[in-house]
């Protein structure tokens, strides 16, 4: 086995091992107190906001801060804390409760279930890139808005396709069941 092989199983060892009730339920419940206090974030914030969008530049997201300022002169730093603690939790749990489905949904199979693991740290690295760029912001754009970016693009493109591994897999799984 090579060191690739090594470290899918590895994963795939610490996958299944979570791959029960308690730990579904719990994933669960911190994806339902995330969205409320996500939900809670988008109306203090009216919505503004980098991590909705699958793209942007320095630019806009220089704009965006300049809006934040102009809403209130404490909604910067809310959009940051918030990225730091609710929006760090959120993606662990839903990339938790979506490599347990997967890893349910394919036993034995292609190892899907890295799909919403790599989207959850794509979702961690932009909040923490986000947040760091929301408390330095200067009113000028700044380039660490491309990784930003870049890891705000990656989570678009995971989200899209864990939920398409997730619907095949439920599809394929339905399927199977009629036919018995």
């Amino acid at each position: 086995m090579d060191r690739e092989e090594a470290v899918v199983s590895s994963i795939g060892k610490a996958v299944q091992r979570c791959a029960n009730w308690p730990v579904a339920l719990a994933a669960l419940v911190g994806v339902a107190g995330c969205v409320a206090g996500l939900a809670w974030r988008q109306t203090r914030l009216e919505g503004m906001g980098l991590d909705t969008r699958g793209w942007y530049t320095p630019e806009e997201a220089a704009a965006l801060f300049i809006a934040l300022d102009r809403l209130d002169s404490n909604a910067t730093v809310v959009y940051a804390v918030t990225a730091l603690t609710i929006d760090m939790v959120f993606p662990v749990c839903y990339g938790l409760l979506l490599a347990v489905g997967l890893f349910r949904l394919f036993p034995g199979g292609a190892p899907l279930y890295l799909l919403p693991l790599a989207l959850a740290l794509a979702g961690v690295l932009e909040n923490a890139t986000v947040a760091v760029l929301a408390l330095s912001h200067d009113g000028t754009p700044s380039s660490l808005a491309w990784p930003a970016a870049v890891f705000t693009l990656a989570k678009t493109v995971l989200i899209a396709a864990t939920l398409a591994a997730t619907a095949t897999g439920a599809a394929l799984r339905l399927w199977a069941a009629i036919r018995r």
